[in-house]
């Protein structure tokens, strides 16, 4: 296949996928443009020692932009539990629910379950276990690592899987599997951030510095950018075809 055959294949391929999730071409380059700026924002603002802390620190502008997009993620994952159950697909809905439960607990470790913001001191036992002395889990031990690796792998599969949606399962119609679990490719800069800033990290920097370390969390905002929109995205697809039945194949 030559470079124009190529071209051709891609532009069919996106014009393809906005279509299947409802989206004009400025929706789909806003989205794609979102997690671009971050990422561009974040290295602007790093020769400005304070403006780089009020947006990477504990409890900074990025962190709680972290926390809301999770608050949000949980509301639409019970949105779309509730569609699911409604329309039969149990089994989906279960998963969800779980998926909400993690997206609670995830959002309580994100602010140290309120510690920060209440003033509660540290239990001994914890503070002794604890990387940062706070009142989480994810800090003990090699429980942070663990999390960073299954974002990468979550990151990967969400880049990967629009891919084949377009080349290898081009002709299968998406059921709802495929608008549960398959993002659209809008969201690949979203993921492949998330994705690059892990790989990076855990093949060349370990043990990084400040300005690497706390960039962290703009490339984790990234991620839970692109999963509150693949999870918008879903349930306005979803619903948009309704009831769900008609996306079943």
């Amino acid at each position: 296949m030559g470079v124009e055959e190529l071209k051709a294949a891609a532009t069919r391929g996106i014009a393809d996928d906005e279509r299947e999730w409802g989206l004009t071409r400025s929706q789909a380059v806003l989205i794609a443009a979102i997690p671009v700026a971050l990422a561009i924002v974040g290295i602007l603002a790093v020769p400005f020692e304070s403006a780089y802390r009020l947006l990477t620190k504990e409890d900074g502008i990025v962190e709680w932009l972290q926390v809301l997009a999770l608050v949000v993620l949980f509301v639409i994952y019970l949105r779309l539990v509730v569609e699911l159950w409604r329309s039969g697909h149990r089994l989906y809905a279960a998963l969800f629910v779980v998926a909400a439960a993690g997206v609670f607990f995830i959002a309580g470790e994100e602010i140290s379950w309120g510690q920060r913001i209440l003033g509660l001191s540290t239990p001994e036992e914890l503070e002794e276990i604890n990387n940062q002395g706070e009142t989480n889990i994810h800090n003990i031990g090699p429980l942070l690592r663990i999390f960073n690796v299954v974002v990468l792998l979550i990151s990967a599969a969400a880049c990967l899987l629009p891919l084949l949606r377009w080349t290898i399962w081009r002709d299968r119609a998406r059921g709802v599997a495929g608008y549960l679990f398959i993002p659209p490719l809008a969201l690949i800069p979203a993921f492949g951030f998330a994705f690059a800033y892990r790989a990076v990290r855990l093949a060349f920097l370990p043990e990084p510095r400040y300005v690497i370390s706390r960039y962290a969390e703009v490339a984790e905002l990234s991620f839970y950018f692109g999963v509150v929109v693949f999870a918008w995205l879903t349930v306005r697809a979803i619903t948009r075809q309704g009831p769900l039945e008609r996306v079943r194949r």
